[in-house]
This record gives C-alpha cells, sequence and structure tokens, in this order.
C-alpha cells in the first residue's frame, strides 16, 4: 500500500515518515506541506492513500482533498488533524474525505484508520465516533449544513441580504457568497429561496 504525507510541519512529516515506514507493506511514496503541492504529487505518484493536515498555507487541506477526490476518486483520504471541532469533521467529510483522525491519537489508531479506509470502509477517530452516530441518527438532508451555515441561512430567512449577513458576522462579502454557495449545494437548492424553503421543511431554520 502506497501513501503521501501532506502537512505543514517538518516534525509530524518526520513523525509520520518513521511511523509508517517501519509496517512491512507500506511504503510512503512522498511528502507535501501545502495543498499545492499534495496535488501535484498526487498526480505523479497515484497513491492509495493520501494522510491530510486539514489547515496549511495556500490551500488548505480540505479544498485540497475536495479537488483531489474529484480528479482523483480512487485515492483515499484521511483527514489528520489537531482540532476536534465537530464542524470540521462534518466539513472533511462533505469534502470526500473517507478518514478522520486527531493528531494526538496513537499510531495504532492512524494505522486503522489507512487499512480501514483503502478498504474502502470509512474512518472515525473513536473519540469522535460517538458524536457522529448521533448526527447520523438524526432526520437530515443531503449534505450536513456547519453552524455557521445553518446562521447564514436563518439569517437568509429573515430577509438579510448578503450585505447585512457580512457586517452582521463581521466576515467578507466574498466567504458570505462562498457560504450561499455551499448551502444551495448540499440542500440541492436552485436559488436562495428554495434554500429557505428546504430549511424550514427539514426544521433546520425557523
Amino acid at each position: 500500500m502506497t501513501v503521501v504525507i501532506a502537512d505543514d510541519h517538518d516534525i509530524v512529516r518526520e513523525g509520520l515518515r518513521r511511523l509508517l515506514g517501519q509496517r512491512p507493506g507500506l511504503t510512503v511514496l512522498g511528502e507535501a506541506s501545502t495543498g499545492e503541492g499534495v496535488l501535484e504529487l498526487v498526480t505523479r505518484r497515484r497513491p492509495d492513500v493520501v494522510v491530510m493536515d486539514a489547515r496549511m498555507p495556500g490551500l488548505g487541506g480540505l479544498q485540497a482533498t475536495r479537488l483531489l477526490t474529484q480528479s482523483h476518486p480512487h485515492v483515499h483520504v484521511i483527514v489528520f488533524t489537531a482540532h476536534s471541532e465537530q464542524e470540521l469533521l462534518w466539513d472533511a467529510l462533505n469534502a470526500g474525505a473517507e478518514g478522520f483522525v486527531l493528531k494526538d491519537s496513537s499510531g495504532a489508531t492512524l494505522l486503522s484508520a489507512i487499512y480501514q479506509v483503502a478498504d474502502g470502509e470509512p474512518f472515525v477517530d473513536p473519540r469522535l465516533a460517538p458524536d457522529v452516530l448521533r448526527q447520523l441518527a438524526k432526520p437530515r438532508v443531503s449534505g450536513v449544513l456547519s453552524a455557521r451555515e445553518q446562521e447564514v441561512l436563518q439569517m437568509l430567512a429573515d430577509g438579510a441580504s448578503n450585505r447585512d449577513v457580512s457586517e452582521a458576522l463581521v466576515v467578507s462579502l466574498e466567504t458570505v457568497k462562498t457560504h450561499v454557495k455551499h448551502i444551495l449545494a448540499k440542500l440541492e437548492a436552485e436559488h436562495r429561496t428554495h434554500a429557505v424553503a428546504i430549511g424550514f421543511r427539514k426544521s433546520l431554520i425557523r
């Protein structure tokens, strides 16, 4: 099995390289410190699995995951992060990642994730799995909205414009447009009004 490591910290890449290198049958094909770098490396080396840091300079890990899984659907991505927020987990899965492992996990946990996603089975860090199961048990629309996306959708339902949302949340207008784009995609809505209607029907907003 072949693996590519993507992380912007040298010490993390070195630790992963040593861990994986000790495992018979696992080969590290290369390393990258940016999202752009991992995309280029995957195109050249075609690994089975990519261990991807969620947050890197330039093109972030989640953006790189989305692009990578679209252009190389047979490559399996594990998001490897120090951040345990539920929103980040769902964003990673929505981007196409098949695994999510916290950086303070044991080496055995990461190895289990690598083997499991390579076999086509999703893997979520055991400490987060109970929360994931609770979320999955709830009635949901296709594509889970993040907490911020639900907040934006509620504001749209209340009649706010993109600029109103931008000022209220203290974010750029481009960020608001990105949130709206993601909301439309996740709810499979044709336009904002359609998204609001779906939100009310699915009890995502009030």
